[in-house]
């Protein structure tokens, strides 16, 4: 499993060209971009403003070139405008809002401070993974028969920045789920997951969903995937991470009316029994500028509170 070192944002050596992406539902941002906009005109060219509720992967690329994205809002936000930009692949900023901040490391302040250390390419940027995720209609030959050139178009395509969930949902019973990792190479699946449902996670996702279902911390340099089972009926079921250049086929064998697919806790998919999901790495990624103040372990410590001793209050 390789790691995926930290590396700089590009150097700008014009005047930024920059979208503002804000979450204007927050009051407090709408509140602040009365006096962080002004501040950032006259540093940047401001050549795209969206509408973050009309803004999707199929009209992005209506925008104009920009240098950064500047994200307004928290982690909920930075995840929607990742998916609505990734074949983009534009530096993002979080400025966050939000309750965590864990992926918006920002405040204004913090951005106002850095302003020009990010111009000039001093500050560090990660590559985060993303996930191409697929689902297959009932009658879809089995893991795709091994040949992508034969299969049928996905009844539904996207991508997702933390996770690829499947939950049981209403009525709530106990789902059946065929795992299958690189089944093309063995022709055969790994293991069949009785429970109520599976998360399959990205590295920065591992602090999601994934670390609340029992899976592991996983630095986001690292180029893995992690499987963790929700509830699962077997206690002899252990999260699992693997090498990312590995495909994963879920098959749903048994799965409730209300059952879903859902992406990043905001994207959903309602499922049906006999369905296939094809999850694999994404050929794009997200570039993450981080804030000087603190490396990815300190955030860990300060915003999930990492390793701290249990509190005597």
């Amino acid at each position: 499993m390789t790691e995926i070192h930290d590396l700089h944002n590009p150097q700008i050596t014009h005047k930024p060209r920059i979208f503002i992406l804000a979450n204007r539902i927050k009051p407090q941002v709408v509140e602040a971009m009365h006096s962080f906009r002004p501040w950032l005109e006259e540093r940047a060219d401001i050549v795209a403003e969206p509408d973050m509720q009309t803004l999707f992967r199929e009209t992005a690329s209506d925008l104009p070139q920009a240098d950064l994205a500047v994200v307004l809002g928290g982690d909920g936000t930075l995840l929607s405008q990742a998916r609505a930009l990734v074949d983009l692949e534009i530096p993002m900023i979080g400025v966050n809002f939000g309750k965590v901040g864990f992926l918006a490391e920002f405040s204004i302040a913090d951005l106002k401070r850095h302003w020009k250390c990010i111009c000039s390419g001093a500050c560090r940027m990660s590559k985060r993974m993303m996930l191409d995720v697929m689902v297959y209609d009932e009658g879809t030959p089995e893991w795709g028969d091994g040949d992508e050139t034969i299969m049928p178009k996905p009844i539904f395509r996207s991508v997702s920045l933390n996770d690829a969930a499947v939950v049981a949902g209403p009525p709530f019973r106990m789902i059946e789920i065929e795992l299958a990792i690189e089944p093309k190479q063995t022709k055969s699946s790994a293991t069949t997951i009785n429970g109520d449902g599976l998360v399959v996670a990205t590295p920065s996702g591992s602090t999601a969903y994934n670390l609340a279902a029992g899976g592991p911390i996983v630095s986001p340099g690292i180029d893995g995937i992690c499987i963790s089972a929700i509830a699962p009926q077997s206690i002899a079921f252990r999260p699992i991470v693997f090498n990312a250049s590995c495909d994963v086929w879920l098959t749903l064998k048994r799965v409730n009316e209300g059952s879903e697919l859902v992406l990043d806790g905001q994207e959903s998919k309602p499922l049906c029994t006999g369905q296939q999901i094809y999850i694999r790495k994404h050929d794009r990624v997200l570039k993450l500028v981080h804030n000087p103040d603190m490396n990815y372990w300190q955030l860990l410590a300060k915003k999930m509170h990492w390793a701290a001793r249990p509190s005597r209050d």
